[in-house]
């Protein structure tokens, strides 16, 4: 899951204009752009990828509190008088110089050493500092960008699509989130189809299909195993049909108020 997710957030990027290299490394994914790319499309990229389910923009430091808070000075102190701040450290891979705790104290007294006007609140501060330590180097990390979650695009297989109306957007969309890749029909609205590809780079077109080529096993890279909302009937099954067919309506039995949210996280209301 971890590589169809990474083949996938490498073709988000590059279709954005964005070459990324990825790092596995003690549970984080770590990636990397050349400094004159574009940040937005970047975090645009993490944003429509499933699988990825929050994204912490950093910039990369010595592991060394004074570094840290040059950083910070750098963005700005906040100015009012008995604002509150706390330091969130989190310590990653084998133990440095540092651990989380002895860091976050000794940036807590330099940031304090340089704005004597702020006061430390660990409950709710008005101004909180997120760190990750690694064992050689500091990240300082910006607000947290939330991610799609889900599952990556192309684990569970290949699923087809009408695309007809707004239903059948909403609908692929949740097929998509659960893992599955979605196979459009050749008439799908275009309109339609665009918002779809923002998701899935193999919708772009056949070279960009071809490369994220996926399948529900070994030997079926490709087929089609479930149908989105139309009848079965209409379809015309692509392959042998060894591998079942069924018909998928995520949509069954959701409220007004339930699509209302759900177009809101698709982005589409």
């Amino acid at each position: 899951m971890r590589i169809a997710m990474e083949r996938q957030l490498k073709a988000q990027a590059k279709l954005r204009g964005v070459e990324l290299s990825l790092q596995p490394w003690h549970g984080l994914l770590l990636a990397h752009a050349p400094d004159d790319s574009d940040p937005e499309a970047a975090a645009d990229a993490f944003r429509h990828t499933f699988g990825i389910v929050a994204i912490d923009p950093a910039e990369q430091v010595d592991a060394a509190p004074e570094s840290v808070a040059d950083v910070l000075e750098a963005r700005g102190f906040p100015e009012e008088v008995g604002s509150t701040f706390a330091i969130r450290c989190r310590r990653h891979g084998p133990k440095g110089k540092w651990n989380s705790q002895q860091f976050a104290s000794a940036l807590g007294a330099e940031v304090q050493r340089r704005a004597p006007h702020l006061e430390v609140d660990l409950g709710e501060p008005d101004w909180e500092v997120r760190v990750a330590l690694m064992p050689d180097y500091a990240s300082v990390l910006a607000e947290r960008i939330p991610g799609p979650g889900g599952l990556p695009t192309g684990v569970q297989g290949n699923v087809s699509a009408k695309l007809a109306d707004e239903s059948d957007l909403l609908a692929a969309w949740l097929v998509m989130r659960r893992g599955c890749r979605i196979i459009l029909d050749d008439d799908a609205d275009p309109a339609l189809r665009a918002q779809l590809t923002d998701w899935d780079a193999a919708l772009a077109d056949d070279e960009w299909a071809l490369k994220l080529n996926s399948g529900p096993g070994p030997g079926h890279a490709g087929r089609v195993w479930g149908r989105v909302g139309a009848d079965l009937d209409e379809f015309e099954a692509a392959d042998d049909r060894k591998v079942p067919l069924v018909r998928l309506e995520p949509l069954a039995g959701w409220s007004e108020g339930q699509l209302i949210e759900l177009k809101h996280r698709f982005g589409i209301a």
